[in-house]
C-alpha cells in the first residue's frame, strides 16, 4: 500500500489530526504469543501515529521487542471489555493471525503500523512514534453512533487507568477516575 493511498484511507476512517482515537492494539512477544489491549491513539502526520502504552503492560513490552503492531478499529464494545479485562483462555477465541500478526476476527478495519521511536511521557509511560504502513477495511458498511457505547469505551479507559494509578500511589488520580467511571456509567444505564 503506497503512502498517499494509506494517508487517504487515514482520512477516509475519520483520523483527525491531534485527535484520540480508540482502537484495540494487538501485538506479540517475539514468541509469537499473542496481546490485545485497548488503547487510544492519535495521528500526528500523513501516516504517523503516536501510541502511549505504560511501561508495565504487555503491549508496550511487545511493541518495543517487535515494533510491530496492529490497531483494530471496532464499535463493538464486548471487544473493547474483553481486551481490557481479558481471559487468557478465550484470546484464541478473538484473535486471528494474518500478515504475520495478530489482530482481531471481529474488527472493523486493521492499521499495521511499524514503531519508530520511543519517547517517555512520566516515569510510568511511554509515547511511540509509530507509522502506519498498510490499512485493511474488513467491513466497510458505516454504523451508527451511541451515546452508550462511547460512555461505556470511556469508562472501560477510567477503569483500566485505576490500577496503574494505584500502583504509582497516585490516590488524587484513582479518585477523579472513580468519579468519572461513575458518571460514565450513568449514561450508559
Amino acid at each position: 500500500m503506497g503512502r498517499e493511498e494509506v494517508q487517504k484511507n487515514l482520512d477516509m476512517l475519520g483520523f483527525g489530526f491531534s485527535e484520540i482515537v480508540e482502537t484495540i492494539i494487538t501485538s506479540q512477544n517475539l514468541k509469537g504469543q499473542p496481546n490485545a489491549a485497548p488503547m487510544g491513539i492519535t495521528r500526528i502526520g500523513p501516516r504517523t501515529i503516536e501510541v502511549k502504552p505504560f511501561l508495565d503492560t504487555t503491549t508496550y513490552t511487545n511493541l518495543r521487542e517487535t515494533h510491530k503492531g496492529v490497531a483494530n478499529i471496532t464499535y463493538d464494545v464486548n471487544l473493547f471489555l474483553e481486551s481490557a479485562f481479558k481471559d487468557e483462555r478465550a484470546k484464541a477465541e478473538w484473535l486471528e493471525k494474518g500478515e504475520d500478526f495478530p489482530y482481531l476476527k471481529e474488527a472493523d478495519a486493521l492499521l499495521y503500523f511499524t514503531v519508530l521511536g520511543e519517547t517517555k511521557v512520566s516515569e510510568s509511560q511511554a509515547c511511540l512514534l509509530c507509522q502506519v504502513e498498510a490499512i485493511k477495511v474488513l467491513r466497510p458498511f458505516p454504523r451508527v453512533f451511541s451515546r452508550g457505547f462511547a460512555s461505556t469505551i470511556e469508562a472501560i479507559i477510567h477503569a483500566t487507568r485505576i490500577e496503574a494509578f494505584m500502583k504509582e500511589g497516585k490516590r488524587n488520580e484513582v479518585e477523579k477516575c472513580l468519579q468519572k467511571f461513575r458518571a460514565c456509567k450513568e449514561v450508559v444505564e
